[in-house]
């Protein structure tokens, strides 16, 4: 977690640095060279491939966008999801029930167009690198104490999305968002029965434009 957190300082710097850049410097077309900073609540699902049914869930995302020219955008995001659970499973030793928690930084591209009217369609598409934890959580029957394993592994994987944007002035921008995500071999290597980890999620955020 603490290079998430070294990643959002940098960007953080990044984006101060180029607006102090931006303030000094004249720019005749405000689409090339402009930034946007978007943060959006997520309402999640998650699925691992097997018979697992996991809740819906919650996550937050934020994503620095660097426009190139007036449709076409660098991408770098951000992606925390809270403790995801699955339904509680009974077998004759006892009752378990496994959760997901996970963090991933997206790198890609955000194509857009805008309409005269202020309203915008955009896509996002990119690769991800992924840290995931799978917490089991056992109890068994009275006199035999239960407890608590977890195991972490990190990856790549890809994400897309597509999402519709409103201007509520030439700066502040409230969006719209369907976004697919796909974690690749998760504990390949460390479980006879690694999964890839699907989360598909309806965003709704807010944006500035810079």
């Amino acid at each position: 977690m603490s290079i998430l957190k070294q990643l959002f300082i940098f960007l953080f710097v990044l984006w101060m640095a180029e607006v102090t850049y931006a303030e000094g410097s004249p720019v005749e077309d405000t689409s090339v060279n402009s930034m946007q900073l978007d943060v959006n609540l997520m309402l999640t699902k998650m699925e691992a491939g097997g018979n697992d049914e996991f809740h819906s869930g919650k996550a937050i995302a934020v994503h620095y966008n660097y426009y190139f020219n007036n449709w076409l955008a660098a991408d770098i995001g951000l992606v925390t999801t809270a403790k995801t659970l699955d339904q509680d499973r009974t077998d004759v030793v006892g009752t378990y029930r496994a959760s997901i928690q996970t963090s991933s930084v997206l790198l890609g591209i955000k194509p857009r167009y805008r309409f005269s009217a202020p309203y915008e369609i955009y896509g996002r598409m990119g690769l991800l690198y992924w840290q995931t934890e799978l917490e089991v959580e056992e109890y068994f029957a009275e006199g035999i104490p239960g407890g608590i394993i977890s195991a972490t592994d990190k990856g790549t994987g890809y994400y897309a999305s597509i999402g519709g944007a409103h201007y509520v002035t030439e700066n502040v921008i409230v969006q719209l968002e369907l976004r697919h995500m796909k974690q690749l071999d998760v504990f390949q290597g460390q479980s006879d029965f690694p999964f890839d980890l699907t989360i598909n999620a309806l965003s709704i955020g807010v944006g500035y434009r810079f």
